[in-house]
């Protein structure tokens, strides 16, 4: 009986060891230009920002990728920040002034995007395309 618990304890212990980690490639495009920098964001599904990036546009798209990402729900959220004032620029009621978008492509007219439309699941390596406006 030992044995067993033994056995099982091990065979616990090694899967967490050896956790798959996938890799989420993230394309963006729609940028009007070159200028600026985009910032990409990893949320949780409660919105807490898990990691994030600044990456320069070229041919006025960015591609990068998240290679350390446990299996899980997240969200990808992007800005162009036009002016790189390391900040996303709002009007009137927090309305963005510069181009944004996230995961899924919502776009809500009248609400900020709702955090379970945003979701994309990562059990494997994934690509996922976001196109800011």
């Amino acid at each position: 009986m030992k044995k067993h618990f033994l056995l099982i304890g091990f065979i616990a212990m090694a899967s967490a060891v050896f956790a798959q980690k996938s890799k989420l490639t993230i394309t963006v495009k729609g940028f009007e230009n070159n200028k600026g920098k985009a910032f990409i964001g990893i949320f949780d599904t409660k919105e807490k920002q898990l990691k994030g990036l600044v990456e320069t546009i070229v041919n006025q798209q960015v591609t990068t990728s998240f290679s350390d990402l446990a299996s899980g729900k997240y969200i990808v959220k992007v800005f162009h920040d036009i002016n790189e004032n390391n900040k996303l620029d709002t009007g009137m009621f927090g309305i963005p002034k510069e181009p944004w978008g996230v995961s899924n492509n919502i776009r809500p007219t009248m609400s900020a995007p709702k955090p379970e439309d945003m979701i994309v699941e990562v059990k494997a390596d994934r690509s996922i395309t976001i196109n800011v406006k």
